[in-house]
């Protein structure tokens, strides 16, 4: 009779590592899937909110003459400031953000217009080091501005400068 207690005892033991064992795998599997997202995610959120900036612009391009719009943008990608590099020439804006897991660089195109950055804050710099095959760039920090722009068409050219 003994015995087969102590047969029950070990059997349970065994059992129990076995369930413990699958259980840890199971978890460190998890775990690892779900580490490997948090940057594709962090990405997605940098990704839009380039995309927004754009938006914006593009509404106030194809709004015409006499449209006025005041954007307001995120200071921060998770709680990190990023640049934008505006190369109106080339009809190019590129975010700069650094992220957790590096640098995150993202390209969007500009609808054709003309561009004119008024900013008496300097908050929209131009960027006299990036001056080279891609024209005039103009540099954006978002952690030296206020949250808003104000982007106005006259007809002619698209005035984008910081709102204060």
């Amino acid at each position: 009779m003994n015995m087969k207690k102590a047969q029950v005892a070990t059997e349970f033991f065994m059992y129990t590592a076995v369930f413990m064992f699958v259980v840890i795998a199971a978890f460190v599997i998890v775990n690892q899937i779900q580490s490997t997202e948090i940057p594709v995610r962090e990405n997605i959120i940098a990704k839009s909110t380039g995309e927004f900036f754009v938006s914006a612009i593009t509404l106030s391009v194809k709004a015409g003459q006499g449209f006025t719009y005041n954007y307001t943008f995120p200071k921060t990608i998770l709680d990190k400031s990023y640049t934008l590099r505006f190369a109106p020439d080339k009809y190019v804006m590129i975010l700069d953000w650094e992220g957790r897991y590096g640098i995150f660089s993202q390209s969007y195109p500009l609808p054709p217009y003309k561009y004119d950055f008024e900013d008496p804050d300097k908050c929209i710099i131009q960027d006299v080091a990036a001056v080279s095959s891609a024209g005039t760039v103009y540099l954006f920090d978002s952690s030296k501005c206020s949250s808003s722009l104000t982007l106005y068409n006259d007809g002619e050219k698209l005035v984008i400068s910081h709102a204060k």
